[in-house]
């Protein structure tokens, strides 16, 4: 499905990213494994090699432009072109408007604003010059939907996402490059770091998700996989919510604040 195609993962460490990476692979794309932690990168880049994918891994700031080109400078040395770019790289701090410190707002807008704008950027002007098309895919969040006591950081750079994606599909969408995101709510790894490892089940079952169970990685790596693909060729400026049915809900009294 994805084969001769070259993609960018940003936090492709566990959980969320690391499964998008391996999926891509899985499909036929090469990979390049991003996260500021170089062991996580390494992880993910080493399960799709070992799998008999390919993939490098790069340890890379993506908050900063220099960061950014490093990563693209990387892949343009190790492949040549860029096809696909999942921008999942988050950070989060758990303050609200009134103790949130200036510094630790900033830092989740940069991973999370700037990082998106910077790697979509680079991607888009390659994908433009290669002249045929290309695929950026966006990590929203449901707390970029809707308020969220204490995560006032968190919550307005993933609604920007939201905008960002819808803004650069319009733009970019003269060029063939189609522009969306997915929505999840929290996911847990059922995979561990490693592939085949594993984690504790959660205590207990969400009380607000109509489907009954936390997300799995698998679950968001397989919209990200259509989204990426020519299964969605004629979709952009689209959000998927891969959330089981969270942002459907009206909530009752009891359960406000429980996600």
């Amino acid at each position: 499905m994805l084969e001769g195609k070259v993609a960018i993962v940003t936090g492709s460490g566990p959980n969320i990213g690391g499964e998008i990476a391996r999926t891509l692979a899985l499909h036929g794309a090469k990979v390049v494994c991003v996260d500021f932690l170089d062991d996580r990168a390494a992880v993910a880049a080493t399960s799709i090699n070992e799998s008999g994918g390919e993939a490098i891994s790069i340890s890379a700031d993506i908050s900063t432009p220099m960061g950014v080109e490093d990563v693209f400078l990387a892949t343009d040395k190790a492949f040549g072109r860029v096809d696909i770019l999942v921008n999942n790289a988050a950070v989060n701090n758990e303050a609200g408007i009134l103790d949130v410190e200036y510094e630790k707002w900033k830092w989740v807008q940069s991973v999370i604003m700037d990082g998106t704008m910077l790697c979509s950027q680079q991607a888009a002007r390659r994908m433009v010059d290669q002249g045929n098309g290309g695929a950026i895919v966006n990590t929203a969040s449901t707390t970029g939907h809707r308020g969220k006591a204490g995560f006032i950081s968190y919550s307005a750079s993933k609604g920007a996402v939201l905008q960002m994606t819808r803004t650069m599909a319009v733009q970019l969408a003269p060029y063939g490059i189609r522009v969306n995101s997915i929505t999840p709510t929290q996911t847990g790894d059922s995979r561990g770091t490693t592939p085949g490892g594993s984690t504790a089940p959660r205590a207990a079952k969400p009380k607000n998700i109509p489907l009954g169970r936390w997300g799995d990685p698998s679950d968001q790596a397989q919209a990200v996989l259509y989204l990426a693909s020519p299964m969605s060729a004629y979709v952009t400026g689209e959000n998927i919510n891969v959330d089981g049915g969270l942002l459907a809900l009206f909530p009752s009294e009891r359960d406000l604040g429980q996600t």
